[in-house]
């Protein structure tokens, strides 16, 4: 149904690579390159979200909300992390998927991505169980329809049904509406060296 949340399927993956590939643009093109190597990763990526859950790695969603020809034009990955799973290091590539087989595609440039954003969120929660919600995005031609707030909405009331906190890495554009769904600014940069890449967000477990 067009504006409702749902959850993504494999035939979404090439509306899901299109919608990641905007939001990536520009500058975000030397890590996520838009060619066909980069295309393989993220279909292989989101593979990986939407397979079989694993004992190894935090079981992932894919949310999203599509349009009246049912399209998605908007998508949420949160991922539920045990006690005791790994967030750290090169996580990331279990999370994700490989890329050391596609041409193209940078292991030390997507390390150098994910990997600090890594260590502020472990500096945050440590091996506590909790939802890791890791990438909001929208359509350029969708925004303003309040879909980023909904997708939000669904990931915490994941949380809360699940009675764990709620972590998020936020950039200066989303703080509105990480501070409308009750998550709090963590301060990190003595113990980080500086400040980290992105603010890190923690949402409380539901008191």
């Amino acid at each position: 149904m067009a504006g409702k949340v749902s959850m993504a399927n494999t035939d979404d993956i090439p509306d899901l690579v299109e919608i990641f590939w905007e939001a990536f643009s520009g500058p975000g093109e030397v890590i996520f390159p838009h060619t066909d190597g980069g295309r393989k990763w993220l279909q292989r990526s989101f593979d990986n979200f939407l397979g079989q859950k694993s004992y190894y790695r935090p079981e992932s969603k894919v949310a999203v909300i599509r349009n009246l020809n049912s399209r998605p034009v908007a998508l949420a990955i949160a991922h539920i992390v045990r006690p005791g799973q790994n967030i750290a290091g090169k996580s990331w590539k279990t999370r994700w998927s490989r890329c050391e087989d596609i041409p193209g595609i940078s292991e030390e440039r997507l390390a150098e991505f994910f990997e600090p954003l890594a260590r502020a969120h472990y500096l945050v929660v440590g091996k506590e169980g909790h939802v890791f919600i890791e990438l909001v995005m929208t359509k350029s031609t969708s925004r303003g329809r309040g879909y980023a707030s909904a997708l939000m909405g669904w990931a915490t009331k994941l949380a809360d049904n699940l009675d764990i906190p709620c972590y998020l890495d936020a950039g200066m554009r989303g703080m509105g509406i990480c501070d409308r769904c009750g998550f709090k600014a963590q301060d990190i940069e003595m113990r980080y060296g500086g400040p980290p890449p992105c603010t890190p967000m923690l949402r409380s477990r539901k008191q």
